[in-house]
């Protein structure tokens, strides 16, 4: 596993968090190196200057296949939906076998 997403109600909570990941991480010999936060006091309390972090309020940061809009805080997903008039229980049965499989 090389991606967390994870999230916290005020930043006490995150500093804990962000602490013992790092800790948790540091006994199997790894580095936490890239994180971000829609917190500057966060991002300012860390001595580790390697976080990654765009100043650009429509940049998102994409993991897990997720899309994160820190500026608004919210989650982003694409969705491909096809166009056919009507569907057959067999259709479905396929399209969703076939994401499952994806």
């Amino acid at each position: 596993m090389d991606d967390v997403v994870s999230g916290a109600q005020n930043i006490d909570t995150a500093l804990q968090l962000q602490c013992q990941l790092q800790n948790l991480l540091e006994t199997c010999g790894m580095k936490l190196h890239k994180w971000n936060s829609n917190s500057k006091e966060l991002l300012n309390s860390s001595t580790d200057q390697e976080h990654s972090f765009s100043t650009n309020a429509e940049s998102a940061i994409k993991t897990l296949g997720i899309s994160w809009k820190p500026t608004g805080d919210y989650f982003m997903f694409k969705v491909s939906i096809s166009s056919m008039t009507s569907y057959s229980k067999q259709d479905v049965i396929e399209q969703d076998f076939t994401t499952l499989l994806d």
